[in-house]
């Protein structure tokens, strides 16, 4: 019997790239909670405590691997000690969603939490590919496996935040849905736990305007998209937003988005661990055409699934905008005012400056960079998407 075992811990899985690493400041992260532990980069059990991911110590060697070439050429031949000792002098980044999302399932179920930090900076869907499996430790899959393999307990799920390398590539964008589907499907057998939960997290923000390119305008989009559509694709998953959140940079959640994240994530664990095939996080489902009291104006009514309460803000909501099939911006038509229905909590009004068409789409979140606001009452947030105004 593991360590992991004798403790009772119920374990999850954090993979991805930088955002479900951690990369916000150490400044205002949650202090350690002796109920959530870690199974620490070195391979050992001890209490959580941000950073979680610390490569530099890490026993399996994929980490060390994608870790040095990035390091200043004078620090490339250190020694793991002494990278270590350095990092616990130097360090101010490296907190994340992982801590805040074992706190508050500890609070909500009364077991003890385990965590297994397996994430990496920088990474592609290709990196983390199944077909590493043989090669073990030495690739990012492998390695997450023997974290795994090594660490025990009751493997209850996988945290994965990841996408931002692929959404700046055409083909990886376009194609990540069907990838991110097989790598489910894949990590299920290896580990033969067929209703093994995955929560994702649909892609934050991009605050490059000048390089977000019509191309990655499009690929972030593909991304969000795929990641939308997973739930309605395989059964156990659910997609958790982030578009609202605040960042530290030009593309990580600051430390308290991290934390809010993390909360976001454990809201959603338990609810399909006890209500199966529920829609999880407010989406839009169905717009329908409403006259307007304003002569020329235009109005909608979107109707969303898995609102818990009422929406939020009441008035001025925003990420909303007009489109065409493609995605492409319209040029003659726009969102005047978007606010809650005063009928129906779950659902939204919106005044345009002139009537709908069949060639009109309402989308949200349309944007790598756009400024979106609506959650619901257990602070999940409304999933970016995109539908006809006419059906």
């Amino acid at each position: 019997m593991t360590s992991a075992e004798k403790m009772n811990l119920d374990v999850w899985v954090l993979a991805g790239q930088s955002n479900g690493e951690g990369c916000a400041l150490l400044a205002g992260a949650l202090a350690p909670d002796p109920r959530v532990l870690a199974f620490t980069s070195a391979g050992a059990w001890a209490v959580a405590e941000e950073p979680l991911h610390r490569h530099w110590e890490s026993f399996t060697p994929v980490h060390q691997a994608l870790l040095r070439p990035g390091l200043p050429v004078e620090k490339r031949d250190w020694t793991d000690t002494a990278l270590a000792e350095e990092a616990s002098r130097t360090r101010n980044q490296g907190a994340g969603l992982g801590l805040a999302f074992g706190q508050a399932m500890t609070e909500a179920t009364g077991r003890p939490v385990g965590l297994i930090p397996a994430a990496h900076g920088g990474t592609t869907l290709a990196q983390w590919s199944p077909d590493g499996k043989a090669q073990g430790s030495a690739t990012l899959y492998g390695s997450m496996l023997e974290r795994i393999h090594h660490a025990g307990g009751r493997l209850r799920g996988i945290l994965w935040y990841q996408g931002e390398a692929d959404a700046v590539m055409p083909e990886p964008a376009a194609s990540y849905g069907d990838r991110i589907a097989t790598w489910i499907e894949a990590i299920r057998a290896d580990l033969q736990i067929p209703e093994l939960p995955v929560m994702v997290v649909q892609l934050a923000r991009r605050a490059l305007r000048t390089l977000n390119t019509p191309a990655v305008e499009e690929g972030w989009l593909a991304v969000r998209d795929a990641q939308a559509a997973l739930p309605g694709r395989i059964p156990f998953t659910a997609t958790v937003g982030s578009l609202d959140l605040g960042l530290v940079d030009t593309v990580h959640l600051d430390t308290a988005s991290q934390i809010r994240l993390g909360r976001r994530l454990a809201t959603v664990a338990l609810r399909v661990e006890s209500l199966p095939g529920l829609a999880c996080s407010p989406r839009m489902r169905r717009v329908e055409t409403v006259p307007s009291q304003i002569s020329g104006l235009g109005g909608l009514r979107i109707h969303c699934s898995g609102v818990f309460g009422a929406l939020q803000p009441q008035h001025r909501m925003a990420g909303f905008g007009i489109h065409r099939a493609d995605g492409s911006a319209s040029p003659d038509c726009w969102v005047i005012e978007a606010s809650r229905d005063p009928e129906e909590a779950s659902a939204i009004q919106l005044v345009l400056n002139r009537p709908a068409e069949a060639t009109d789409w309402i989308g949200y979140g349309r944007g790598a960079d756009t400024y979106c606001n609506i959650t619901d009452e257990s602070d999940l947030p409304l999933l970016a998407g995109l539908l006809p105004c006419v059906q």
